[in-house]
């Protein structure tokens, strides 16, 4: 999928007896594309929602509720 609306553009649609659109129809790799581009947009979501905690790190005089790697990576 060169891009996103490209795509969407290129999609195909199957319409009922009185014209009406019922579904849509697309290329199984653009399918693939269009999943993977909304697994990345949650991905970014949820980067997005973590920042602020991940930059409260840095302050070491913050209080923080993460726990250190140290700490569980024997669980792991």
């Amino acid at each position: 999928m060169s891009n996103l609306l490209e795509t969407l553009q290129a999609v195909k649609f199957l319409v009922d007896a009185n014209g009406q659109r019922v579904a849509v129809q697309l290329a199984i790799a653009d399918w693939n594309a269009l999943l993977s581009w909304i697994e990345t947009k949650e991905d970014e979501e949820l980067v997005r929602a973590v920042l602020p905690q991940l930059r409260d790190l840095r302050e070491p005089s913050q209080p923080t509720n993460w726990v250190s790697w140290d700490a569980v990576k024997d669980e792991w």
